[in-house]
């Protein structure tokens, strides 16, 4: 799976990291530390330029951060009738950001950004609450800025260890998938042989219980009143 993301990404590896992020924006359940360590390890390959990648990276965040402020300042609440969107922002969890934003106030916008798992709905809730454009774009570029461009160092300066772990990772999982089918084989077989055993001992029952008639049944008496055939 991790070449397979490599190999695709190889042709287009600046634009495939800023879809990824957008789609992040749009809900999509992938930390974007993730993403951002991937598009380092896609710069220790030689596939793209380490500077420019955290640049792509920066921006194509912030663009998909926009995207559920915007949806909250122009639409708010309505949103929660289309039910998908009632999955990832549920009425509990804006209540909750409701309050963040109340006590802590809009410096949430810039802590949320450590914290995965959360964005998309602190940042519809910002705009549900009408916080000036300039302010959530500086609040939210400043944590961008602290946490982007390090992870993408990370990725490139540890490629060779993010190597040796997916390896590792790759044959763990073959060793989990050949061990699943050799365990589903045997207890398939357990269990089909134990059917045979059991049906084999049905048809022995069955013969065992039968009993023949006490009584001999007798043919019916000729009709007498039949005429004799030649």
């Amino acid at each position: 799976m991790f070449d397979w993301l490599v190999e695709t990404f190889s042709s287009h590896a600046y634009f495939g990291c800023a879809i990824l992020f957008l789609l992040c924006g749009l809900g999509l359940p992938l930390p974007e530390e993730v993403v951002l360590l991937f598009a380092g390890y896609v710069c220790f390959e030689g596939l793209a330029d380490r500077e420019a990648m955290m640049a792509v990276c920066c921006g194509a965040i912030l663009a998909g951060d926009v995207i559920p402020f915007v949806l909250g300042r122009h639409y708010g609440p309505r949103l929660l009738r289309i039910r998908l969107l009632r999955i990832l922002i549920t009425p509990q969890r804006l209540a909750r950001f409701d309050r963040w934003f109340r006590r802590r106030g809009e410096l949430v916008v810039f802590f949320s950004r450590f914290v995965a798992g959360i964005r998309v709905v602190c940042y519809f809730t910002a705009g549900t609450m009408r916080m000036a454009w300039l302010k959530f774009l500086a609040l939210d570029l400043a944590g961008i800025l602290l946490i982007g461009p390090l992870l993408v160092w990370v990725g490139h300066r540890y490629g060779e260890t993010i190597r040796a772990a997916v390896a590792s990772v790759t044959r763990v999982e073959r060793g989990i998938l050949i061990g699943t089918l050799v365990s589903g084989a045997i207890v398939g077989g357990w269990y089909w042989l134990r059917r045979r055993r059991r049906q084999r001992m049905l048809v022995g029952e069955a013969a065992e219980t039968f009993v023949e008639p006490s009584t001999p049944v007798q043919a019916p008496p000729p009709d007498l009143d039949r005429p004799p055939t030649d």
